[in-house]
């Protein structure tokens, strides 16, 4: 009997429990919020350029809306995956979409049609990225219905980045599907963020056309530590804006729909600051300069320059692969990234079917040719597929031979290696 009243106490805090999250879960529930007009989402960004770009002289403050005017929308992305914080994205009935910035986290979900107040709710931007800012769900937000559907816009690479008003990205906020996509070389088959770290990273695609637009991840995401897949195909995500740049956010990982396709056998990103991780290996035949990671803007690359305080130094260093197995290899190929600044020899590419160790003179190699290398100023350029098809043995291996004079010396950056079997 005893243990009858446990279970009985049990049931009735756990059903108490179920009503308080059921509570939070469908804030907000306020229908009380004044109502004096409705303005589109068009008509706020029209509001942001005149107050930001066009006002004269220029504002020293941030705008602020003054009338209990409302914005009617539907949410298109919420917080739920964890890639997205303290935000929602809506679209109103014209498709036109928002970035709204929110207090505190919860209470708005995919779906869920709502009306905003403006009435003291700033109007800003972050790196050109417009919002509806710092806005309190309990005090300015009334949910109207929930489960409407939401219906992704499919366009082409050229669209999603193409400008609107004030030189803002159109479609900026707007959820999208965008087909044909895959990531590149260097990006396949590695974490979508640091899920140990929390960092975001931004994964680049690329469509049929050869463009590219960034996938930022956030590391906080529940799927940040999830592989990226190697085939092409649709991702469904929110277009987002930063400086310029358009970029996908996506709500959850299954909306990232790449077929399968063929991985890389080696991938060698040096995003664990290493140049010797994965079997890789340097030699100096001539010198003593070494291959060093290097980083810009949070990328993570290999670098070598000879040009040490005010000296350049006579060198040759050559970064060998590990030995690849290409006997059974249908298509084998190679690419990379490169980027370089100053007056100096260029970087080699060179390939050899019996190399083990030590020396390279210890074994044939011969020079790849028919490669994009970067033109200069640190330009990163993709290399384009090189064939390695009259290379295909049990003990392939790849070198990038770096060479630098008494007086002249580039400097060079690699990245994103990657070899194909087929």
């Amino acid at each position: 009997m005893k243990k009858i009243n446990i279970l009985a106490l049990s049931l009735l805090a756990g059903s108490l429990f179920l009503s308080s999250c059921k509570k939070k879960f469908d804030l907000p529930t306020k229908a009380d919020i004044p109502v004096t007009g409705y303005i589109s989402i068009d008509s706020i960004y029209k509001k942001y350029v005149d107050y930001y770009q066009i006002a004269m002289p220029a504002p020293t403050k941030l705008f602020k809306f003054n009338t209990d005017i409302n914005l009617e929308c539907t949410v298109t992305a919420d917080e739920y995956s964890g890639n997205i914080y303290k935000t929602v994205y809506v679209e109103d009935a014209n498709g036109s979409a928002l970035q709204v910035k929110l207090i505190a986290t919860g209470g708005l979900y995919v779906g869920d049609k709502i009306r905003i107040n403006l009435n003291n709710i700033v109007l800003d931007d972050y790196g050109q990225m417009v919002q509806l800012d710092s806005v309190d769900i309990t005090k300015h937000v009334v949910k109207i219905s929930s489960g409407n559907i939401v219906t992704p816009t499919k366009m082409t690479m050229t669209q999603a980045k193409s400008i609107g008003i004030g030189g803002l990205l159109k479609y900026q906020g707007r959820l999208i599907t965008l087909d044909t996509l895959e990531f590149s070389d260097g990006d396949k088959t590695q974490p979508y963020a640091d899920a140990i770290g929390k960092y975001s990273i931004d994964r680049t695609l690329l469509s049929a056309t050869s463009k590219t637009i960034d996938l930022r991840t956030s590391g906080y995401a529940k799927f940040a530590s999830y592989i990226t897949p190697c085939g092409k195909g649709a991702i469904t995500a929110i277009l987002t804006e930063y400086n310029g740049s358009a970029q996908l956010t996506i709500r959850d990982y299954n909306e990232v729909k790449l077929s399968s396709g063929y991985c890389p056998l080696v991938i060698k990103t040096f995003d664990d600051q290493s140049i010797a991780s994965g079997g890789w290996s340097t030699y100096n035949v001539i010198g003593t300069i070494p291959y060093t990671i290097g980083t810009y803007s949070g990328r993570l690359y290999a670098n070598i320059s000879n040009y040490i305080s005010g000296t350049n130094y006579l060198c040759e260093t050559w970064m060998i692969s590990p030995a690849l197995d290409l006997t059974t290899a249908t298509n084998p190929r190679l690419s990379f990234e490169t980027a370089y600044k100053y007056t100096g020899p260029t970087l080699e590419v060179w390939i050899s079917t019996n190399y083990n160790s030590g020396a390279p003179s210890t074994a044939t190699w011969t020079q790849l040719t028919g490669m994009a290398l970067s033109s200069g100023n640190f330009a990163w350029t993709p290399s384009g597929t090189v064939s390695l098809s009259a290379y295909m043995s049990a003990n392939t291996r790849v070198a990038f031979k770096y060479t630098g004079t008494g007086t002249t010396g580039s400097t060079w950056e690699i990245d994103n290696i990657a070899i194909y079997a087929n």
